[in-house]
């Protein structure tokens, strides 16, 4: 099936769900995140050292002459609010693994539980509210062993929000930088 667009709510009795090979992305390399290949997928990292980018949040709506679609949901509009990209680590960090924006103003929201391998410590960590905009992880205190899992929602003007479960290993620290 095409790329379909629905104005109003949707209801299934059925559920919904996503199967097959085009609904797994796997990363091998460094990425700028779209969209269009990557929303709504499984997104592997299966490289210990990737920078990957997350796309520039459009919050822009047309105009109320632009028809039935005014308030943003037509299917060419360019606001991407409410797009998700889930994370899973297929292969544990090494050196650097970064998650980052295009520019210094976009920002996280939310917050990483943060656990240590086999040992029962968990530490949630939270960005600062005002310069963190990238995640590193280094495989060992910063996290991203196998199994790491989050997904970041763009949910307004320069704000990403991040929900997920970090494994990481020796002293715990932030994974948010910048």
């Amino acid at each position: 099936m095409a790329l379909s667009t629905f104005q109003g709510p949707v209801r299934s009795m059925g559920g919904f769900y996503s199967q097959g090979p085009y609904s797994v992305v796997e990363l091998t390399a460094d990425t700028t995140i779209n969209p269009t290949d990557h929303a709504g997928k499984i997104i592997l990292i299966n490289n210990s050292t990737l920078t990957l980018t997350l796309p520039t949040i459009n919050s822009d709506t047309p105009v109320k002459s632009a028809g039935p679609y005014h308030k943003g949901g037509g299917p060419n509009t360019l606001s991407n609010v409410g797009i998700s990209y889930k994370f899973i680590f297929l292969t544990s960090s090494g050196a650097n693994t970064t998650i980052q924006m295009t520019t210094a103003t976009n920002l996280f929201t939310g917050s990483i539980v943060q656990g240590k391998a086999g040992l029962g410590l968990v530490h949630v960590f939270e960005p600062n509210g005002s310069s963190n905009n990238a995640l590193v992880f280094d495989g060992t205190t910063t996290g991203g062993v196998a199994g790491t899992e989050f997904t970041i929602t763009a949910i307004y003007a320069n704000k990403y929000h991040i929900q997920g479960v970090n494994l990481g290993s020796g002293t715990l620290a932030t994974p948010f930088s910048g």
